[in-house]
């Protein structure tokens, strides 16, 4: 026999797998072409999709002892070197969380160890004994019960449904954690990745193995209790309870009920603490912490695993405190990258009025809300952030629809679609703007209750119509709708969390759907990070108190509109266990000292009526400022609102690069932009010199224009519209830091209030609403015309400077200009 003529498969059957029949490996022991990814990714070709066969898809071979994954084999052909395979079984190692992988062609054996880090060529492969052995104590579960992970997994011999390998490494993380008596234990996984799946295999292998007696599955959705209950824990049959008042059987295995049932009249209460041995906290990033926090409380002593979707982020801080790092995190990336879920296609618009506002004088007709009685509750101008909360705008809901169908037609696109809303008044008025311009009642139906009918017939997909949901938030989380194709904002979305459940909607895989759309009107897009983005996936920074606990953070908290100092404010800086805080003094003034030495501490400062700030501040930066300033925004009560028809509103853009008759990849755009500039500018400080100088910076502008160059097309395309045009040239050009217009003026306010109250309280008013103006606009708002504007005239802002400075007006809007742009700004980097 030729060994060098021995294919790859020869190679396994005639060398590899007598020599693991030699040291013990029967073939309930090894799993064949143990299945890492999908067999098929999807990528985007235009309005269609690309399905490609995954390379290296496979373990060539996973070991396994009492249903555990303890080692993998990549092989290799006998006439390959083995090392080939290493690197491949490293990777394996880590995705199957084993400790012991090998790289083999049959005549030579390389095993990596990851205990030791340690590679080394063996003659002969580990025993099935030996490998438990090894995989027991790497895991610190030598003298545990392991009963839960060695019970075989739940299989519907119906549909055959296996485990899948991300889901495999998942259940064991979490039960290697109760097995070591971790009592609060976090699974984030993306949706649609089938995170209910997941734990109903968790709950199976520690019930059947009568590890545990009683399991709860909490939610905050009478629809997602049902769903888990009905359809992932349909195989526990009779042992299933559905707890919908405050009575219940007290002789099952599985309850599920709702935050809501267990908190009214405090029905939990009167389940005994010890009752349940388990709770899984389904989507627990929502009100489930927040609001119902004492639920979990009195079940203190049982194992709480919660679920969510979401990767750590400002608004879920909580969660993640109370829970502790996630056992397995698993991102809505990385599924795109193995094949679980599909990509998506960004088609991105932008009205005039969502770019500009809404002057009202333009329109024809404005309706006034009957409570609407005095003039100061009638405003000359509306920022796009106020639209269908404050102002009710038909003409942009009939365009808006008008392009949407335009977008479903053109891609001939009959699935299903989802817009998420403003509020049900809006939902009501676009599904009602869609039905008269199909001229079909049935097109579109509104959902923003547990309305099963409604939701019934928009997700059967065998039903044409009802073919578009408007909803709020109901539609965000939860509901399993995979044929789902498009998903619309017509709302606003500043929650990265929020953000995340609503795509997840999309992503799930289904026939025919090799991706989905989002179609964003309102920039909510901006949000996307590498959770989202395929082949950019990285581990969150771990952050612990660094010594010595000698630093000092001072500073003043005052009202974002007023300018007041807030009192009794609590600020806190908190990382892993430490924790100092302390409670603003009339004039808004705190102090907080011992701190860490971090170079950057997370700061959080709060007060009832207004917003939670949370950001992370270097106290070198603050060191020079001598009365840092917090401001803290004021939760807005219900507006009152008007309605104005007639008003002219058109599409002002849609993103698409084409250049001298030829579409260019936005890198070549960015580096032709680039080349160009430098031809003006050479440094940042020339940049700023220009910048400042009203006639400098038109000269130049209208010369990129010449060069078909437009800045604010990249700020859009790279979701950067809250950073001024002068940050966006000189990050491109220049590769200095990115600041936010916001944290330009927060840094201007710290170190110049000082200068700027000179001139009076009147004057300081006209400076804040400068700046506001410039935060809204850009340094073309910092002018003598921004002064002449129906709001500042209301102010008399051009009569007070004039009294106060005379004919030192456009010196006192050069020192704003100037120092706007300092450049000792660049040292922060929250």
């Amino acid at each position: 026999m030729d060994l060098n003529n021995l294919s790859e498969a020869d190679t396994k059957e005639k060398l590899i797998k007598p020599k693991l029949i030699n040291a013990g490996w029967g073939e309930n022991n090894i799993i064949r072409e143990y299945p890492i990814k999908n067999k098929y990714r999807y990528y985007i070709a235009g309005d269609e999709y690309k399905k490609i066969e995954i390379k290296n898809r496979f373990a060539d071979y996973v070991l396994k002892v009492n249903n555990i994954i303890v080692g993998v084999i990549e092989a290799k052909k006998y006439k390959k070197d083995a090392e080939k395979g290493l690197s491949q079984a490293k990777e394996y190692s880590k995705m199957l969380d084993v400790p012991i992988a090998y790289a083999t062609n049959g005549r030579k054996i390389i095993v990596y160890d990851r205990r030791t880090k340690e590679t080394k060529e063996v003659d002969e492969f580990l025993s099935p004994n030996k490998l438990y052995t090894i995989y027991k104590e790497w895991k610190g579960l030598e003298y545990k019960d392991i009963s839960p992970l060695e019970f075989p997994y739940y299989i519907d011999s119906n549909t055959n449904k296996k485990v899948r390998s991300y889901q495999e490494i998942a259940i064991k993380k979490v039960i290697e954690s109760i097995l070591k008596g971790q009592k609060r234990i976090l699974l984030t996984m993306a949706t649609g990745t089938g995170k209910t799946f997941t734990s109903f295999q968790i709950v199976w292998k520690l019930i059947k193995s009568n590890y545990i007696s009683r399991v709860l599955f909490l939610t905050d959705r009478v629809f997602l209790r049902e769903q888990a209950h009905d359809k992932d824990y349909e195989p526990f049959k009779d042992a299933r309870y559905q707890i919908k008042s405050g009575n219940f059987n007290k002789n099952r295995k599985i309850y599920f009920s709702t935050y809501q049932t267990l908190y009214s009249n405090e029905a939990y209460k009167k389940i005994p603490e010890d009752f349940f041995d388990l709770i899984i906290i389904d989507e627990c990033h929502r009100s489930g912490y927040g609001e119902w926090r004492n639920i979990l409380e009195h079940f203190k002593n049982a194992y709480q695993l919660g679920m969510t979707a979401t990767p750590k982020r400002e608004d879920n801080i909580d969660v993640y405190e109370y829970f502790g790092e996630p056992v397995f995190t698993y991102s809505m990336a990385q599924a795109i990258e193995d094949g679980y879920l599909v990509p998506y296609k960004i088609h991105k618009i932008f009205t005039n009025i969502d770019l500009n506002g809404v002057d009202i004088s333009q329109a024809e007709e404005v309706i006034y809300d009957d409570e609407l009685n005095e003039i100061e509750d009638i405003k000359d101008y509306y920022e796009p952030s106020e639209f269908e909360i404050n102002i009710h705008l038909p003409d942009r809901t009939k365009l808006m629809c008008e392009k949407l169908l335009e977008i479903l037609k053109r891609t001939n696109d009959s699935q299903k679609t989802v817009i998420f809303c403003v509020d049900t008044t809006h939902a009501e008025n676009i599904r009602s703007t869609l039905n008269q311009i199909t001229n079909n009642e049935e097109f579109a139906t509104k959902i923003v209750y547990e309305d099963k009918d409604d939701l019934e017939r928009f997700r059967d997909n065998e039903n044409l119509y009802p073919q578009i949901a408007t909803t709020v938030d109901l539609l965000s989380t939860g509901i399993d709708i995979p044929h789902l194709k498009n998903i619309v904002f017509m709302r606003p979305i500043n929650s990265r969390v929020l953000f995340k459940q609503i795509i997840g909607r999309g992503a799930r895989l289904s026939d025919n759907k090799g991706f989905f759309r989002i179609i964003d009107f309102t920039n909510a897009t901006r949000l996307i990070d590498k959770w989202e983005i395929p082949s950019l996936i990285t581990p969150p920074d771990e952050e612990t108190p660094e010594k010595p606990y000698n630093k000092l953070l001072k500073g003043f908290v005052i009202d974002k509109n007023t300018k007041e100092p807030i009192i009794d404010a609590k600020v806190i800086i908190k990382i892993e266990r430490f924790k100092k805080e302390a409670l603003s003094k009339k004039s808004g003034y705190f102090e907080l000292n011992e701190l860490p030495s971090n170079n950057f501490l997370p700061l959080a400062i709060s007060k009832e009526g207004y917003r939670t700030l949370k950001k992370k501040i270097n106290l070198k930066d603050l060191k020079d400022i001598e009365n840092p300033i917090f401001e803290l925004k004021p939760i807005k009560k219900k507006p009152k609102t008007i309605t104005v028809r007639s008003i002219i509103v058109e599409i002002a853009e849609e993103i698409d690069i084409e250049f001298d008759g030829n579409k260019i990849s936005f890198a070549e755009y960015k580096q032709y932009t680039k080349e160009h500039i430098l031809k003006e500018v050479h440094t940042t400080e020339d940049l700023k010199n220009l910048w400042i100088n009203d006639s400098l910076r038109k000269e130049f502008l209208n010369k990129l224009k010449e060069k078909n160059i437009d800045i604010e097309l990249i700020k859009k395309l790279e979701n950067k519209l809250d950073y001024d045009t002068f940050d966006i040239i000189a990050h491109l050009v220049f590769d200095a830091p990115l600041l936010t217009k916001d944290e330009r003026v927060i840094y201007f306010i710290n170190a110049h209030i000082h200068h700027i109250n000179k001139y009076g309280d009147d004057i300081r008013e006209i400076a804040f609403s400068l700046l506001e103006k410039y935060k809204k606009g850009g340094i073309e708002n910092i002018s003598t015309n921004a002064l002449k504007t129906p709001d500042m005239k209301r102010k008399n802002a051009l009569i007070k400077l004039k009294n106060a400075l005379g004919l030192k007006i456009p010196k006192f809007l050069n020192y704003i200009k100037k120092h706007i742009y300092d450049s000792e700004i660049y040292i922060k980097t929250d």
